[in-house]
């Protein structure tokens, strides 16, 4: 053995068949994993800040428009100091192959998606609205098939199909259960529901535009563009559809403030997180937020769910995890 093989053999002790720094490594590799899911864990319970400011917004009698525009006014300002801080522009790289339609496209979709949401909560209760708005990977995975290529198989058909059956559980339709909410009271549960199916499906094309944009744009660039898409057009639709009012007290600034932040850091966590973690069980975490909504609806706000209600998310949270760990396995085997 010479010399040089001599010193490799102490410095690079082995363990069986496996280096010590190989170890190191794998064990990097775990803790970053489980940072990952810290940090979506912790996103999930920003969203649902989030939502549950919204939701006590709308007890006030703020429109829902408004509460986006404010949401959009953080958001923006916030997008823009991390451009600034990154060194990046808030347009976006040149508009090489009409780039810059697709940005458009992703803060329109995801504008109007998150106005949808927000109005869905104003009229539902804060756990059915985040139950049906997180169907949204059903449409992903369509949209992915269209846009993108990806396989649309026949378990991810089923798994849709189920999906919609917990949209009907939790809508619990006078037709099919016994519970009557009224005619007003059940008018409200449906355009709801219809509300934030929508904003799923918009939620889901632009989560599919992020993606075939790829990581050639920055992910601050994507903030700034749904920022200012989302002011620009809450702006307008606030006057023209809604009564806006000015927020009376220290309480209804604060918590004006909370929606945008809370949503901000949401998405902060969220894309670390997904750098961090598996996509398949960081799916599991990801269904976290209809867990703190359920939470923040019986603590905050007295919406006690049924046992219909609970079944319904259940299954649509069971149908989009199954979705999501069917195509981590695909992609891994």
């Amino acid at each position: 053995m010479t010399n040089r093989e001599e010193a490799a053999t102490e410095t690079t002790p082995l363990v069986g068949n496996t280096s010590a720094a190989e170890l190191e490594a794998a064990s990097q590799r775990r803790r970053d994993e489980l940072k990952g899911y810290v940090f979506m864990a912790l996103s999930a319970l920003g969203f649902a800040t989030n939502s549950a400011c919204v939701k006590a917004l709308a007890i006030a009698n703020f429109p829902s428009l408004e509460i986006v525009f404010a949401r959009s006014v953080v958001q923006l300002a916030l997008g823009l100091l991390g451009c600034l801080y990154y060194r990046v522009s808030p347009m976006g790289p040149s508009n090489a192959n009409g780039l810059r339609k697709w940005l458009v496209l992703r803060g329109a979709a995801g504008a109007f998606g998150n106005a949808c949401f927000f109005y869905a909560v104003s009229v539902m209760t804060l756990a059915d609205a985040t139950v049906v708005f997180f169907t949204g990977p059903v449409f992903s995975a369509i949209f992915a098939n269209i846009m993108l290529g990806e396989p649309y198989d026949g378990f991810d058909k089923i798994a849709s199909a189920v999906c919609m059956l917990g949209i009907v559980l939790v809508l619990k339709p006078s037709a099919l259960f016994s519970e009557h909410l009224g005619m007003l009271g059940e008018m409200h549960q449906v355009r709801g529901a219809a509300a934030a199916l929508i904003g799923a499906m918009s939620g889901a094309l632009a989560y599919c535009v992020v993606r075939k944009v790829g990581r050639g744009v920055h992910a601050m660039v994507h903030v700034v563009y749904f920022g200012f898409l989302s002011f620009v057009g809450s702006s307008i639709a606030m006057f023209a559809f809604q009564n806006p009012r000015l927020p009376q007290t220290t309480y209804e600034w604060t918590v004006m403030a909370m929606v945008g932040s809370f949503a901000y850091l949401g998405q902060v966590l969220l894309n670390r997180g997904l750098q961090l973690a598996p996509a398949g069980p960081g799916t599991l975490m990801r269904n976290m937020d209809v867990v703190f909504a359920f939470l923040f609806g019986i603590t905050l706000f007295d919406e006690v769910p049924d046992w219909i209600s609970v079944l319904g998310a259940a299954v649509i949270v069971g149908c989009t995890i199954a979705m999501g760990l069917h195509k981590w396995f695909s992609h891994t085997t």
